[in-house]
């Protein structure tokens, strides 16, 4: 029979102090995982069991109930916590059954430990058994986890030859024949507790190189996350139907959408490190300057604008920017974010629609109310420079009985001739409306005599009586035409309108085709 001179008291001292270099391990290991439950957990079993091998290698000095059944306790719980902490990395449901599995395991051993472990190898059996118990059940858990690597089968393996050892252990007390103990050296003894001792180390490291392995798969999840929603953002940025871009403190684009690309006729790389201004109408580019200035000085907390755009080429469009302020943490810095909707065809629109309101939509001379603001503007000008601008009222002679005879059809085109006729008579700064069926108006700038006014009557009328080819016809008609003038005849628009009106009824009583001059104002 082999005989030991080894001191087992020396070896659990040995252990002692390799619990209290995984405990200087971890502590230098804490400063990133301290809020995590798990390296609590793993450090405070490895303090229990310091003080646990403390008290049992003083087995004999002080008493049993402290050496054994208080240093066994804390051992149980110790090995308990350390079970918990590297099967509970993961925090899944099978965690949860861990942490009740070894909290059961551990109390039942303490339990088993007080009332049937009255002998020494008693005391070895039930503390090996316990013991065992708790690293199988660790073992199990490791490679039962949902993220099994090649790190946690070595661990589970270690586990599994220290539960061996373990059961090796129990074994040889219960043939002693009730001489082994705790301190009694033997073969198994001591190749229970270096191995508990080896596994000390290789456990710490292992525990700490999980967490590094948690942390990486965090990572990788984390990165994929932020890979995925990169692209879902850029996927719904470039599918907008309107243009997303970041501007700097400085004006400089720095992200753009797809669609901005399309909007301004040029590629994404063109617009990324160019000006914003550059795409601004330049009659509003100093305007935009200083609402940026603002915008990024938090004066003005959101601007939303209507605005002209220029592109590469020299077209422009029109475009409803909103823009806010956004801080930026990586650069320190405040930029803008901005989204310009492409309006071009509602502005179209609006200025049809202003056009309709203005313009008579047969001839698109200026409507009844479009001619009433020009002649006020004109008689404001008038009284403020003595100017004297003169009013024609025109009514054609003969126009029903085309009309009637004809159809619309053709008198819609008659009067669109008349239109054109009279347009070439008059100039620029002149003004011709219609405000009736055949009833045209005509308002004179600057008009020296009357003599004038009569002479440009004149000219429309010689245009107006000269034959008409329509759609294969030849029409004639003529026109009567009164004439007032500012202020002889009036100092108002509507006296004005009213004498001119009266001369224009005055010339068609007198035979038509005619041009008659209304009647001095009355003082």
């Amino acid at each position: 029979m082999l005989h030991f001179s080894i001191d087992i008291r020396t070896v659990i001292l040995l252990v002692v102090f390799g619990n209290l270099v995984s405990v200087a391990v971890l502590a230098a290991y804490r400063r990133n995982n301290r809020e995590r439950q798990s390296y609590r957990f793993f450090l405070s079993g490895k303090l229990l069991q310091s003080v646990a091998w403390g008290l049992l290698a003083l087995r004999g000095e002080i008493p049993d109930i402290l050496s054994a059944y208080l240093g066994n306790t804390l051992l149980f719980i110790g090995f308990a916590l350390e079970a918990v902490a590297i099967t509970t990395l993961d925090e899944t449901s099978s965690s949860r059954t861990a942490k009740r599995l070894f909290a059961f395991l551990a109390v039942v051993g303490s339990i088993a430990f007080c009332l049937f472990a009255n002998t020494p190898p008693l005391k070895v059996v039930v503390a090996s058994v316990t013991t065992a118990a708790l690293f199988s059940a660790a073992a199990v858990f490791l490679v039962r986890s949902g993220h099994v690597s090649p790190l946690r089968k070595m661990l589970s393996l270690l586990y599994g030859v220290f539960c061996i050892t373990l059961f090796s252990r129990a074994i040889v007390a219960l043939e002693s024949s009730g001489t082994m103990g705790l301190l009694t050296p033997s073969f198994a003894q001591a190749i229970t507790f270096l191995t508990l001792f080896l596994l000390m180390f290789i456990g710490t490291v292992g525990f700490i190189l999980m967490l590094k392995e948690q942390d990486d798969h965090r990572l990788q999840a984390i990165n994929k996350e932020l890979i995925s929603r990169e692209a879902l953002l850029k996927n719904i940025l470039d599918t907008s139907s309107v243009s997303v871009f970041l501007v700097d403190h400085d004006g400089m684009i720095k992200l753009v959408n797809q669609r901005m690309s399309e909007m301004f006729s040029t590629t994404i790389e063109n617009l990324v490190g160019s000006h914003y201004l550059d795409y601004v109408s330049p009659d509003d580019r100093d305007v935009a300057q200083k609402r940026i200035a603002a915008l990024l000085n938090n004066t003005l907390p959101l601007l939303e604008l209507e605005r002209e755009y220029v592109r590469k080429d020299g077209t422009t469009f029109w475009g409803l920017l909103t823009c806010s302020r956004m801080y930026d943490a990586k650069s320190e810095s405040y930029q803008l974010v901005a989204v310009i909707a492409d309006i071009t065809k509602r502005k179209l629109a609006e200025a049809r629609i202003q056009e309709m309101a203005q313009h008579d939509v047969l001839t698109g001379l200026p409507n009844r109310a479009l001619f009433s603001d020009r002649t006020q503007q004109a008689l404001a000008i008038a009284q403020r420079e003595k100017m004297r601008p003169a009013l024609l009222f025109l009514d054609l002679d003969g126009f029903k009985l085309v009309n009637d005879t004809f159809g619309h059809a053709i008198g819609d085109l008659l009067l669109k001739e008349v239109a054109n006729r009279v347009l070439r008579c008059v100039r620029q700064s002149d003004t011709v409306g219609r405000i009736g069926g055949d009833e045209f108006v005509i308002l004179l700038m600057g008009m020296e005599t009357e003599r004038s006014a009569l002479a440009v009557a004149e000219k429309i009328r010689g245009e107006i009586r000269r034959p008409y080819e329509i759609e294969g016809l030849q029409l004639s008609i003529s026109s009567s035409i009164g004439i007032s003038i500012y202020p002889d005849h009036g100092t108002t628009e509507i006296e004005l309108a009213r004498r001119a009106d009266e001369a224009m009824y005055e010339a068609k009583r007198l035979g038509r085709d005619r041009i008659c001059m209304a009647e001095p104002h009355a003082a």
